[in-house]
């Protein structure tokens, strides 16, 4: 999926510098199944096995140009094709061909399959035809990319909806994190879903299939706006358990045109004036410095992972959201991550003395996604 705010466009010499960092991380995280797929990893390190959906549509949105477009379509086709009968998207895939449709199998609130996965079918192979024009891969896989939406579980609003009595994952970069009721980050993945859907689906003149998404999208972007606090001019995370800022949510909003220019740049004004708090490195906290997430489903110490962390799987949106407000601001922070990515070999997340899971393929590339080298 191209994003819909414009790349910012940096020296040649620094979008090289970023796209070395992201093949080393490619490359590293290239594993051959047992039935021969090449498949991609999250992370050259190690630290994950099998093939994930929402980083591998990572992956390629960002780095897709550098690998080969047959192994893509290969990977694609091994998730989708272990797709449940009931629509349900797998989580990932191991090498030998097994599924996984759920968090951790190990019961409780993580052995609930994500409400993200449908979405990011969805956007994976838009980010595939982007790259390559092969609307084959869509057409060969509509039905089960409509299917795999139908299986979202929606409030009476249209937006992902989470039950507090039964809490467990929404989007994968928060799986951990207890969030309930209708939840922000989901739900802007859905209603882009919807929208690339709708898109996909008129580009191969499928009218009916076009109108039933768009129809989705519309419902479900016209009720985003309870998810915004106009006091802070930020999403929270959800309206239920978690009605915290979320800074990952807000800056997608913005990157994503599921809000307004003006509160794009809102949002970017609440990350200039908070830079110390939301910010280390160039990488991103889920909440701001000193708030840790009120329920979660599996212990995470505080200041470490997702419960206090800073990413740069979000380094990218933060830039473009901050260039609305403050261009020399959004190049200084592009700076800040670029170095940080370089130095310590694209980490999955970082705290003071602490680099974890280096090779982190989405660090890389969703910070090269967003960026033109000139």
């Amino acid at each position: 999926m191209k994003h819909f705010l414009r790349p910012i466009e940096i020296e040649q010499g620094q979008y090289d510098r970023l796209a070395a960092v992201a093949q080393r991380c490619v490359d590293a995280a290239r594993v051959r199944a047992d039935d021969g797929t090449w498949i991609y990893t999250p992370a050259g390190s190690g630290k994950y096995t099998g093939i994930y959906m929402r980083d591998f549509c990572y992956t390629v949105e960002g780095a897709g140009s550098l690998m080969p477009p047959e192994e893509i379509k290969a990977a694609i086709e091994y998730l989708l094709a272990r797709q449940r009968e009931d629509g349900t998207m797998p989580n990932r895939v191991n090498p030998d061909g097994s599924a996984v449709f759920v968090v951790h199998g190990t019961g409780g609130a993580l052995s609930h399959p994500p409400t993200d996965n449908a979405p990011f079918a969805v956007k994976l192979v838009k980010a595939y035809v982007d790259l390559t024009g092969d609307w084959d891969l869509f057409i060969l896989w509509s039905n089960a990319l409509m299917n795999g939406l139908l299986t979202v579980p929606l409030s009476d609003k249209h937006l992902v909806f989470v039950d507090p009595a039964h809490p467990h994952s929404g989007y994968g970069f928060a799986d951990t994190v207890g969030k309930t009721g209708e939840v922000t980050f989901s739900s802007l993945l859905y209603w882009e879903a919807c929208m690339v859907m709708a898109q996909m689906s008129k580009s191969v003149e499928d009218h009916d299939g076009a109108h039933q998404w768009f129809e989705a999208a519309e419902k479900a972007g016209q009720n985003l706006y309870e998810l915004y606090r106009e006091r802070r001019h930020m999403y929270v995370a959800a309206n239920g358990d978690c009605e915290q800022t979320d800074l990952w949510a807000s800056v997608y909003a913005g990157v994503i045109r599921a809000c307004s220019k003006r509160e794009t740049v809102l949002i970017g004004q609440f990350l200039f004036d908070n830079y110390d708090r939301c910010f280390m490195n160039g990488c991103v906290r889920h909440l701001q410095a000193g708030e840790y997430w009120e329920r979660m489903l599996a212990e995470v110490p505080p200041e470490t992972y997702q419960n206090g962390g800073y990413w740069p799987v979000a380094s990218g949106w933060v830039a473009m959201v901050l260039d609305r407000f403050d261009p020399a601001t959004a190049r200084m922070f592009l700076d800040e991550v670029i170095d940080e990515l370089e130095a310590s070999d694209a980490p999955e997340w970082i705290n003071d003395g602490v680099r974890d899971a280096p090779l982190y393929v989405a660090s890389a590339a969703n910070v090269l996604a967003v960026v033109k080298g000139v």
